[in-house]
């Protein structure tokens, strides 16, 4: 929690904010631009437009806004103020539900519980998925969605697992619409599961019974909002996929400093360990996580969008990392070649962890532009090489003013991003809350933050780390 950052990061999110407060306040959905240069559907005899983010988000966000709204009247608060700051954890709750499906998927397959408890803390501080918890992007959301739908297919005891991931889903699917590719490997998995155990009729009906009222109620949305069953709100961007951005795209989203899943989460190389194993002892879970990742890598890689817009890595590409995780469940903690590859792994990751929770998810791309100038497209410092750096520099220089030969030679010039607030110090929700008292005090609560985030990380590390190498796994 103390590396959360106490506002509001992201554009998109204001979206879902100003119409859940359009909801409370006025009982419609129809919005002031958050950005007049985003070209919405029109909507005739108004200047106002409707949100293209998922509905789902509405649910979360109506309760913590009425919520503030009460403590504002209440106590005097600042209501947006209040509201940002609150929205600022609503992950929070939903990283901790996707990380107990995470280790119970691991334990259903076979992982023994110790180590699916080490593992899952290890998928929480060395992927991606600790800089996600502590934004306002709803990637986290998703995941704990995905993975709940996933845990219900593996639950194989259960009589009415396919109604629990009839239910994931559908969740997932009103949250963002694009999840509508990951239901076919579901629907392939029930038939299968059917004619092994003569129930394919119940498994179909469990598995359409809440997917099928909730396709209905998007597409009654669409309608009455845009007359068109079949519009999100994305407009003409719902459709610009093609074969030329996957061709562009595949690699970087691959290995890129920019935007590669690897480069920005080194410990999902240890599934090239067990992948022979999960072939071996759960073929059909295999085929269930091959096919959503391959599935979300495709068509992210085909759309015209670069990364998912400013964020830390690929955005678009993070619910898969814990997908590809689930291989874990098959690591052999006795094997002293898994264990040395995957601490090792492990390590590497973390400076990247630590660099990635304490800078703004868009402060490197703001500082960067006074590079572009530069004929050579590969003199700017990568995402990750520059973040590092302005990391470093921010350990010692919190003014939000900096020499530009720190992160590229040749230039000799200054940077004065003290005008953006937020870049002041690390962002952290403590070191911007002094700011409203003694901003003096900036740099050493940043670092008291920054140095307690770390200590309790290693301390669960440590507690979780398994004690019996001769029951560490039931491989």
């Amino acid at each position: 929690m103390l590396t959360a950052k106490g506002h509001i990061e992201i554009i998109d999110t204001e979206y879902s904010i100003r119409t859940a407060k359009a909801i409370i306040e006025e009982g419609t959905m129809l919005i002031e631009p958050v950005d007049s240069n985003n070209k919405m559907p029109v909507i005739l005899g108004t200047d106002k437009i409707y949100s293209q983010y998922g509905i789902g988000l509405l649910a979360i966000f109506i309760p913590i806004i009425s919520l503030a709204k009460f403590l504002s009247f209440s106590f005097g608060f600042e209501e947006v103020m209040l509201s940002h700051f609150i929205l600022s954890f609503y992950n929070m709750p939903f990283a901790l539900l996707g990380l107990w499906h995470f280790r119970e998927i691991l334990k259903k397959l076979g992982q023994n519980h110790n180590t699916a408890n080490f593992l899952t803390i290890c998928l929480a501080t060395g992927t991606i998925f600790w800089k996600y918890v502590v934004t306002d992007f709803s990637e986290i959301t998703q995941i704990a969605l995905l993975l709940g739908a996933i845990n219900s297919f593996v639950n194989v005891k259960h009589p009415k697992r396919w109604l629990f991931v009839s239910t994931y889903l559908s969740l997932l699917v009103i949250l963002k619409l694009v999840y509508v590719i990951v239901i076919p490997p579901f629907v392939v998995l029930a038939i299968i599961d059917g004619r092994r155990n003569h129930r394919t009729i119940p498994n179909l009906m469990h598995g359409i019974a809440i997917l099928l009222p909730s396709a209905l109620l998007l597409m009654y949305i669409n309608w009455i909002r845009y007359g068109s069953i079949f519009e999100s709100g994305y407009g003409s961007a719902q459709s610009e996929f093609s074969i030329h951005y996957l061709l562009r795209d595949w690699q970087d989203y691959l290995i890129s400093l920019d935007r590669g899943i690897i480069p920005y989460s080194p410990i999902i190389l240890v599934g090239f360990l067990t992948i022979k194993k999960f072939f071996v002892v759960n073929k059909e879970t295999l085929f269930l996580i091959v096919s959503i990742c391959i599935s979300l890598y495709i068509l992210t890689a085909s759309w015209v969008g670069w990364k998912g817009g400013f964020c830390w890595g690929n955005r678009n590409l993070v619910p898969i990392v814990p997908l590809i995780c689930i291989s874990w469940a098959f690591l052999d903690w006795k094997n002293l070649y898994h264990r040395i590859f995957y601490l090792l792994l492990f390590l590497i990751s973390i400076p990247f962890r630590v660099v990635a929770i304490s800078l703004k998810t868009h402060e490197w791309s703001v500082l960067s532009r006074e590079f572009k100038d530069h004929p050579d497209p590969y003199y700017i410092p990568s995402e990750i090489e520059g973040s590092a750096k302005l990391f470093y520099e921010k350990l010692f220089n919190y003014s939000g003013k900096y020499n530009t030969n720190t992160f590229a030679h040749e230039h000799h010039h200054s940077i004065n991003l003290s005008n953006y607030e937020s870049f002041i110090g690390f962002n952290f929700w403590p070191v911007h809350a002094c700011k409203l008292f003694d901003p003096s005090l900036v740099g050493i609560i940043g670092k008291s933050v920054l140095g307690l985030s770390i200590l309790l990380s290693v301390s669960l590390i440590i507690f979780f780390y398994p004690k019996s190498l001769n029951d560490s796994s039931k491989f």
